[in-house]
């Protein structure tokens, strides 16, 4: 399994999170098995996202998409994410 982290700042997380509500289905459709949220204690915008994808090519081709870059833009992503992959040992 590789571990797609994405961590960003966000305008607002009630949007960005109802964006990625909306947004699940094509993440899904890419491959993603599973996806877990982090907040900064107390900065609310400042996300990290773990995506679970079962093969960097898969994960690598979510980074890249152009429907996760249309969704970063609309949910009020701040500049680039910090994106890293790893996998457990």
């Amino acid at each position: 399994m590789i571990y797609l982290f994405m961590h960003a700042e966000v305008e607002d997380f009630s949007r960005w999170q109802e964006i990625l509500t909306d947004f699940k289905p094509i993440l899904n459709q890419m491959g993603a098995t599973k996806t877990s949220i982090y907040q900064e204690i107390g900065n609310p915008n400042n996300i990290t996202v773990i995506h679970e994808f079962p093969s960097k090519e898969k994960a690598e081709a979510f980074v890249n998409s152009s429907e996760l870059h249309k969704a970063r833009k609309k949910a009020g992503v701040i500049g680039a994410p910090r994106v890293w992959f790893t996998e457990k040992l």
